[in-house]
């Protein structure tokens, strides 16, 4: 770096004869100071670019480790590009001033070179210092006076030429200066350089984070001898950076564009007082970005307790309660205290650190990887500056919440508060997971109204609070593997505490959470079989350790975009029929957001495979055949944009890789390996195993969703009499499915008729129909298009056996009405009987859940009679006195199923 730009001076005249040296010694200084450095200026608050052997020998190690991200490099060198950068400090720090400056410098963006009020003597290479002493006395000898940069117009030279700089923002030093000296408080001489500047300055409020740890109203005697995490003292910020540095992260907070404000300033506004708002409003920003990190202060179990069970609405509650039940209000209020102690967490330090620590040693030996996705998670940051945060991840294994808060922390931001059920609260998980954020609640509560009161008014608190939360939309896991239709109740606690005020926005973050393979999937599969659920217990706890034997593929973190609860209630008319319009609301922003998981739910190779393993019910495919069905299939995903695993980028070897696996799981055999066999005719190919079907089903439904108006079109294709057709007819068929199928998918919220639409432009593209007239819509299939539309229609194919297993087995009805528990008992038992005499064809329709679909959507058609339980008895079904509507549902599947 030239001497010219080390220590930049103002544009004026050479000095009068009266500035020169009037003694020997002020010559020989000025001489000396010629030699060095050429300027008669040299500022102890410069840093030069080769600093002092002290520091490139002690600290630079320790600040290499750091973690600065790259979006924020990014930025800072756009700003460095449009203008001047000044880099803004909440705290006055040595240290912190050293870092940026030489960590900016190693990572090639614009580096702080100089400091406002900030001395930096130790620092400083010799050679700079015996400038900066030389410089001062021939200054003193030529004027009378000591330098002084702000008069002097160093910082206008420094800002003229784009270099960087620092200030602080607190600190009594800094206060001190500008409150006596208000010409001299940085921000405020900036103003100034700014209205003669023709390119902006950028403000750019930043920290270095040692410590993720939220805060305590309550500081301990360590905090008050050697400060707290915000501002450490000397002693505790030296330390922090020597055994701390590797997890130290650098916050970057939006930067304030000095030409920008001015204009929009008022015209009349003195410049004392604008630097004053533009200081709170730094200070501002910097707190709203250590909150994202390390959260709201931290409020200890009891004094949550207070605010939750002092709430003047609870209050009414319980009183009206005491009241109309004849109780005395102890009573009640002491119910309502052991109901918060049942579910209120108790975070601690201690339990998220070491849960995250057990957490990222579990995902390390489970997966060979984690897809997480970065820039999805960078806008979720930046929202929740706007407001809470509330993830509603898919739930699809217990490992979900603990992945997603393990990475929530990893990538320096607060951790939610997550809803989990009361059956985990079993010891010795309970009080771990207690201790890390996460509060229990009962899966049912129906007419439990002070539980259902105590539990809104925890969340509204914690809301209010200023902490982020985390519930499973669809209540609990996926046995299917597909998403299950949304559950209200926490849903609706959220939209209450904000109609109530708790925040000013509440922003959700739909989730998506998928793996190449699942932990559980042998007991969901025993549960789809009719099997009991297993009760989490100690014992399960211990049998875990067998999962530790082998590797489970990829995991896939995706976010979709947040979605502003205060945006979304601004463009709906406000409840004016009470309870119902507002559930109403809550019902439609529900499928919203689980639309939005679908949307960026991942496609990996093994469900692809899977998915492609199923479109016959054979029980062997030819490789060939294979091959070209997973092309089909996978030109139609491009086709779409969905999000796909980087594997698939290669889908050839992707291809290979993921029959390898299944192989190796036995899912599938290669002929030519199978006892007895050989492959004589040199095609080659695979037998499915017939019990592992149900298994290849579970990673088909992963992205079934995405092949929906594939192949929903596909089916009213193909049962169709002649090879014509028009889109008139498949828009019949399609809006039938759609309903008939209501509680089995999550339909995308684009309109039917767009769908339908370009489903047939791209099978018009591809060849597999023929356009006869535009004009008219009407279509031919084509010869080479029957098994291409076979391969979509027959993904859909199990779903319409379990329905007509449903439907054959209401005969069981004809005597007497059945309880619920009876009736599904009943239709496993002839589903079984069907598929032993060849009627299904497929062993994944033998699925529990389907079933109970099925048994819902026939109850609400009228095909069956559903009666509601009274009292405690349970819910009954019988045959309809009207045939009529089951008739017609039966010649509709007999026609979808082409029999």
């Amino acid at each position: 770096m030239s001497t010219d730009l080390e220590k930049p001076g103002p544009e004026k005249s050479e000095a009068p004869e009266a500035d020169k040296p009037r003694t020997w010694t002020g010559r020989i200084l000025s001489r000396l100071a010629g030699w060095l450095g050429g300027h008669d200026f040299h500022y102890a608050g410069y840093l030069p670019s080769r600093p002092g052997f002290l520091l490139r020998y002690t600290l630079d190690p320790f600040f290499r480790r750091v973690t600065v991200h790259p979006r924020y490099l990014e930025q800072l060198r756009g700003l460095a590009g449009q203008g001047a950068v000044v880099y803004a400090l909440k705290y006055r720090s040595h240290l912190d001033f050293l870092f940026f400056n030489r960590r900016y410098l190693k990572l090639g963006v614009v580096a702080p070179e100089v400091a406002f009020d900030l001395n930096l003597w130790m620092w400083q290479p010799l050679s700079h210092l015996v400038q900066i002493v030389s410089a001062a006395v021939n200054y003193f000898t030529r004027r009378r006076s000591w330098p002084n940069p702000f008069q002097d117009g160093y910082f206008h030279q420094t800002i003229k030429e784009k270099r960087g700089s620092l200030l602080f923002l607190v600190d009594q030093v800094g206060f001190r200066q500008r409150f006596l000296k208000p010409r001299e408080d940085p921000i405020r001489h900036l103003l100034e350089i700014q209205l003669q500047m023709d390119f902006p300055i950028f403000l750019v409020p930043q920290m270095i984070m040692y410590e993720k740890a939220p805060f305590r109203e309550n500081k301990s005697l360590w905090q008050l001898f050697f400060g707290d995490s915000e501002n450490p003292g000397r002693l505790r910020k030296l330390g922090l950076c020597l055994l701390r540095a590797k997890s130290a992260v650098v916050e970057v907070a939006e930067p304030i564009n000095l030409k920008e404000f001015l204009a929009t300033a008022p015209t009349d506004g003195r410049l004392r007082d604008l630097a004053q708002q533009i200081r709170r409003e730094l200070i501002h920003r910097l707190d709203v970005q250590r909150r994202v990190v390390t959260g709201p202060v931290m409020k200890s179990r009891e004094e949550v307790m207070e605010l939750t069970l002092t709430d003047p609405a609870l209050t009414r509650v319980m009183e009206h309660l005491a009241e109309t039940k004849k109780k005395k209000i102890y009573k009640i209020k002491k119910t309502a205290q052991d109901y918060f102690w049942e579910m209120s967490s108790d975070p601690h330090v201690f339990y998220i650190s070491a849960m995250h620590s057990l957490i990222n040693w579990l995902s390390r030996h489970l997966f060979e990887g984690i897809a997480f996705d970065t820039k999805g998670f960078e806008k979720v940051r930046q929202a929740s500056q706007r407001g809470s945060l509330i993830f509603v991840p898919c739930h699809k294994s217990h490992l979900d919440y603990l992945i997603l808060n393990y990475l929530i922390f990893q990538h320096h931001m607060q951790t939610p508060r997550i809803a989990a059920g009361k059956n985990l609260s079993f010891w010795p998980l309970g009080p771990i997971f207690r201790g890390s954020g996460v509060f229990f609640i009962r899966r049912r509560f129906l007419g439990g109204k002070l539980y259902a009161e105590v539990l809104h008014t925890y969340i509204k608190t914690l809301i209010k609070t200023g902490y982020n939360l985390e519930f499973f939309i669809e209540g609990g896991r996926s046995r299917t593997g597909k998403l299950v239709l949304p559950k209200l109740g926490l849903l609706n606690m959220v939209l209450r505490a904000y109609d109530e005020g708790a925040a000013p926005d509440i922003l959700f973050v739909p989730t998506f959470i998928g793996y190449d393979q699942v932990l559980e999937e042998k007991a969901y599969l025993q549960e789809l079989e009719g099997g009991k659920k297993e009760a989490e217990t100690v014992g399960q706890l211990v049998d875990a350790r067998k999962f530790l034997k082998k590797r489970y593929g990829r995991a896939y973190i995706q976010f979709s975009e947040p979605l502003s609860l205060k945006d979304y209630m601004a463009g709906l008319p406000r409840p004016e029929s009470g309870e119902l319009e507002a559930r109403q609301h809550g019902q439609e922003l529900s499928y919203r957001i689980i639309q939005a998981i679908n949307q960026i739910s991942v496609v990996t190779p093994f469900s692809l495979v899977c998915a492609a393993l199923l479109t016959y019910p054979r029980k062997g495919v030819y490789r060939r055949e294979l091959l070209q069905i997973i092309q089909v299939l996978h030109d139609y995903l491009k086709a779409q944009g969905v999000p796909e695993a980087d594997s698939l980028e290669d889908l050839a070897q992707a291809t290979e890789d993921t029959l390898a696996l299944c192989e190796s799981r036995k899912l599938v055999t290669p002929i030519e390996k199978e006892e007895g066999l050989t492959d004589e005719l040199g095609l080659g190919g695979y037998s499915i195993d017939e019990t592992k079907r149900p298994l290849l089903e579970y990673y088909k439904n992963n992205i079934l969703h995405f092949f929906l108006p594939a192949a929903m079109v596909s089916l009213s294709i193909l049962a169709r009499q002649g090879f014509e057709f028009s889109r008139e007819q498949i828009m019949e068929d399609y809006g039938f499915l759609q309903d008939f199928f209501r509680n089995e998918f999550i339909f995308s919220d684009r309109d039917p008729e767009t769908q339908v639409t370009q489903t047939l432009e791209y099978f018009t593209s591809r060849g597999v129909v023929i356009n006869l007239d535009p004009h008219e819509a009407s279509y031919t299939l084509s010869a080479s298009g029957l098994k291409d539309l076979a391969y979509f229609a027959n993904l859909l194919y199990n779903y319409l056996e379990s329905y007509w297993i449903v439907f054959r087995s209401i005969k069981f009805l004809q005597k007497k009405p059945r309880s619920e528990k009876e009736f599904l008992k009943r239709i496993q038992s002839i589903g079984a009987k069907l598929h032993k005499l060849g009627e299904v064809e497929r062993t994944e329709a033998l699925s529990e859940a389907t079933f109970q679909n099925a048994v819902k959507i026939f109850g609400e058609k009228g095909i069956v009679l559903k009666k509601a339980p009274e009292g405690k008895g349970a819910t009954t079904f019988s045959r309809p006195a009207d045939e009529d509507a089951k008739e017609y549902y039966g010649r509709q599947l007999a026609r979808f199923l082409r029999r």
